[in-house]
């Protein structure tokens, strides 16, 4: 829980919002150049793998265990049985004949309901963050950002799940509740997020940005040396 009575600095605000946001401190270097850096790409891969890892698995782990019982139960090798699998599929009255009209049926819903499982996760494929990981485009946008809650009804459950977002004039995200417990609400922050599917990736306070533009121009002009007379 956020705790009013502690006054953080901008460095510790900045801490925790990396933790909250799962970013490196270090990275925001390459966030400021507006390119998503190296290690941000391995936690943004895996919001996109997850639903189609699951999607391949609803398909093809059904299939090799079909594929497995048809070898073993005839003798054969398991790439024979894949063969069994697929021609037994197109000939649904020769299988009902040998092993009954119960279990065809059941073998015949059991496959559509994986089928329809694994086409519901694939259009859960957040195709416009896997086009944004291949561009390692950031966007950046400075301003006040406020923390807000919503309540929404959720299918299925008879409490309302929490909703947590960061907002700014013209801009909305959706955080983790560890990033909203982490912001200073109403402060002024630059913010870096991905261009088409809007995800915000990292945030810090402004002064702290600015302040790291600062050294880096003073990095590149170098020291100023005197004429001594």
């Amino acid at each position: 829980m956020k705790r009013p009575d502690i006054i953080r600095t901008a460095e510790e605000v900045g801490l925790d919002l990396a933790k909250g946001l799962q970013f490196s401190i270090d990275d925001l270097q390459s966030y400021r150049t507006g390119i998503l850096p190296a290690r941000s790409l391995l936690v943004l891969l895996r919001k996109v793998a997850e639903p189609a890892l699951i999607a391949a698995a609803l398909i093809i782990l059904p299939l090799f265990a079909a594929a497995y019982f048809s070898s073993s139960s005839q003798g054969v090798s398991l790439s024979a049985g894949f063969a069994i699998v697929f021609s037994t599929a197109g000939h649904i009255k020769e299988l009902a004949e040998s092993s009954g009209w119960f279990r065809t049926i059941l073998y015949f819903v059991g496959g559509l309901g994986c089928l329809g499982a694994a086409a519901y996760y694939v259009t859960k494929i957040p195709l416009a963050l896997y086009f944004d990981i291949l561009a390692k485009q950031v966007w950046i946008a400075d301003g006040r950002v406020t923390a807000r809650e919503e309540e929404k009804p959720a299918k299925g459950k008879r409490d309302e799940v929490i909703t947590y977002y960061f907002d700014m004039k013209d801009k909305r995200f959706e955080v983790p509740r560890i990033a909203f417990n982490a912001i200073d609400t109403g402060g002024a922050y630059r913010v870096y997020y991905l261009p088409r599917s809007g995800m915000l990736v990292a945030i810090e306070p402004s002064t702290l940005a600015r302040e790291a533009e600062e050294r880096e121009r003073r990095l590149a002009t170098g020291p100023v040396v005197r004429n001594l007379i």
